[in-house]
């Protein structure tokens, strides 16, 4: 609880220590982090495998978008300024908390599927997070892919039945 709501820097860091998924802090986050990349202090990680991924997909005519409940801004920003250079250009949108809602919400699915103008069951999702995957089911996401990653939350043992895993970007491409 915060007990002087007049300090700005508590409330923000009460909601970062949250990790809460609040539009303003995440669009707060990304224009703070501008700097850091445009001075080259920040570099955006990207798991090995996400570049041949990514090429792949382009070089088969696969679109790539990314969802995130990080800002549109943070997203591009570590995309433009990866550790592999910068990969924006491989990536045709983006979507966010802000622009399509939450992503514990299957409206937000049926959502970027409508902007899309594609159907749901169309759709390739993958997280690490099975109630967003749950969540993408319920929105008709036709294939919702568990990615699974060192330092991830342990699957449940209902999530493991549910859901395919992938250990690698690179088993989408048939790899």
């Amino acid at each position: 609880q915060i007990s002087d709501i007049s300090n700005c820097s508590a409330i923000v860091k009460y909601m970062v220590e949250r990790d809460l998924k609040i539009p303003s802090l995440k669009a707060m986050q990304g224009r703070m982090w501008r700097v850091g990349y445009e001075k080259g202090d920040l570099k955006g990680h990207v798991f090995p495998d996400f570049v041949p991924m990514l090429h792949w997909m382009q070089n088969h005519g696969v679109k790539v978008y990314i969802y995130s409940s990080g800002s549109v801004e943070a997203q591009k920003l570590l995309f433009t300024y990866s550790e592999q250079g910068d990969l924006e250009e491989s990536i045709q949108g983006h979507f966010d908390i802000s622009t399509s809602g939450s992503k514990l919400d299957s409206a937000s699915y049926e959502k970027i599927a409508s902007s899309l103008g594609i159907p749901p069951s169309d759709i390739v999702f993958c997280s690490d997070s099975e109630a967003e995957l749950y969540a993408a089911r319920a929105g008709g996401i036709g294939h919702s892919i568990m990615t699974v990653r060192p330092g991830n939350v342990p699957r449940t043992p209902q999530g493991v039945k549910d859901f395919p895993p992938v250990f690698s970007l690179l088993q989408l491409c048939g790899m």
